[in-house]
Order: structure tokens, then C-alpha cells, then sequence
């Protein structure tokens, strides 16, 4: 097992990077509408996150659902790259598959060319992948530094076989990270079990609307704003920073 084993917290509210730096985070992944799974954040949320005092990589992704880029939204995703670095971004988060399931080499060369040498973690749509060894190839081909995966499952420590399978192929040619349903009661396992160095989590937990707004089922109901799916309860969500804290324990960073 490494030495250290950093942490890294997803927001989409820059209001939470003092938050989980406070609690021990080692760097903040910088979304906008984590409920969709993540999208590009604005320059302004971005610029007010790395008011917390610790890195932050700036998630690149232009609308939830797939993966795959036309040429507009490569010339988009560029655009909002240069924008974001700009602004102070240390990192760019993204990914590019093609329509059969495989990591699309030409566009993620662009992209990451885009981001002149800031380090670019190719996400979750690796997870994707039929084929996530020659995905792995391309990734790394293709001038990424890092790599968030749950090795293709709900969560990491379920795919935690096939997470030691990439961190193997990867010959520590591009730094793996865990991600997806990550928990302190069992963060330890995998890490040891994946051999990865980093675990990326949102650490979320429900509190109230600021509001007092009432639920879906109350009086406001006919004010629902978006899709009928979509949790608008009046809760919102925020990292939870004992969840952080006890990860650190766990991962032996701290006593407990």
C-alpha cells in the first residue's frame, strides 16, 4: 500500500471547498449539477472553490448522458478548458468514448493539448469502456495524468478486482483513482485490495433548504422547476466533513 493515500471531494457548491479542506481533503473535483452525474461549473464557482486553499480540478462536460463529441463540442469543451485555467483551475476532469463503447484517442488528444500540461484525469466514462485495458492504452497515449474508475461497477469496492487489474496495466504510468460509493467503513479494503493511491468520493449527506422550502408532496408542489425525477424536496446536499475525517482515520493519516 502507498505511503499516503490522498482524498479527493466532489462539489458543485464552491461555498464547500473550505468545508472539506478544513476536514482534510487533499483536493476538490469542481462540478455543477452532481445529481446529473457532473458538469462544467462556471469560471465564477470555480474561481470561488479555490478560495478554500487547496487544489482544484475544474470538470469539463457539456450535458449529462453520453460521452460522445462532435466537432462543436470539442471546439466547445477547448474554449471552456482555456476559460478555466484561466481562472486558476489545477486540474481538468473529462472524457471522450465513441459510439461503440471505446475511448475516443483523436478528440481526448485535442483536449488535452487544450490544457498545456495542467493535468487532465480522463472520469467515469472510462467505466464505460468494452474494452477498458485498451481504453487504459489510449488514455494514457493520449497525455492524461490521471484516472477515476469503480473498475466498472456501482461502486469501487465492487469493482475492486478489475480496479487492481488497471493499476496493474498501468505500471504506474498514470495515477488511478477510486471512485463511486467510496465508504470509510471499507476505503481501507480497497485500497489495499486495488493497490490505487487516491479515492474520490462526495462525501454528501441531506440538509435542509435555507428557504424552508416544503417537500414535493406539500403546498409548493406545482412550483417543481426541471424533471419530475429529480429530487426537488426542498433538501440540499453538502459534505459531510466527518465522513472526510473519518477516511483519514481510516487510511491512517490521522489518530482516532
Amino acid at each position: 500500500m502507498h505511503d499516503k493515500i490522498c482524498i479527493e471531494i466532489c462539489i458543485d457548491d464552491p461555498s464547500h471547498a473550505t468545508t472539506v479542506a478544513n476536514a482534510g481533503a487533499d483536493r476538490v473535483e469542481m462540478c455543477s449539477a452532481l445529481d446529473l452525474g457532473g458538469l462544467t461549473p462556471t469560471s465564477s464557482s470555480l474561481r470561488k472553490s479555490i478560495e478554500g486553499g487547496i487544489p482544484v480540478a475544474a470538470m469539463i462536460r457539456l450535458r449529462p448522458g453520453d460521452f460522445i463529441l462532435d466537432d462543436e463540442d470539442i471546439a466547445l469543451m477547448r474554449d471552456e478548458i482555456a476559460s478555466h485555467i484561466d481562472f486558476g483551475a489545477d486540474g481538468i476532469v473529462l472524457g471522450a468514448l465513441t459510439a461503440n463503447g471505446e475511448v475516443d484517442g483523436e478528440s481526448l488528444r485535442s483536449l488535452v493539448d487544450a490544457c498545456s500540461g495542467i493535468p487532465v484525469t480522463f472520469h467515469r466514462a472510462f467505466d464505460h469502456c468494452t474494452d477498458r485495458i485498451q481504453g487504459l492504452e489510449r488514455i494514457i497515449d493520449a497525455g492524461c495524468q490521471r484516472l477515476l474508475s469503480s473498475g466498472g461497477a456501482k461502486t469501487a469496492i465492487e469493482g475492486v478486482e478489475e480496479l487492481a487489474r488497471i493499476v496493474e496495466a498501468a505500471e504506474g504510468r498514470i495515477e488511478v483513482l477510486a471512485g463511486g460509493g467510496v465508504l470509510p467503513s471499507h476505503a481501507l479494503e480497497l485500497v489495499r485490495r486495488s493497490g490505487v493511491s487516491w479515492i474520490h468520493l462526495s462525501a454528501r449527506q441531506e440538509s435542509p433548504s435555507p428557504d424552508g422550502a416544503e417537500s414535493s408532496d406539500g403546498i409548493r408542489q406545482e412550483a417543481r422547476i426541471g424533471r419530475k425525477d429529480l429530487d426537488d424536496s426542498g433538501q440540499r446536499t453538502a459534505p459531510d466533513p466527518d465522513v472526510i475525517r473519518q477516511l483519514r482515520v481510516q487510511l491512517g493519516r490521522e489518530e482516532g
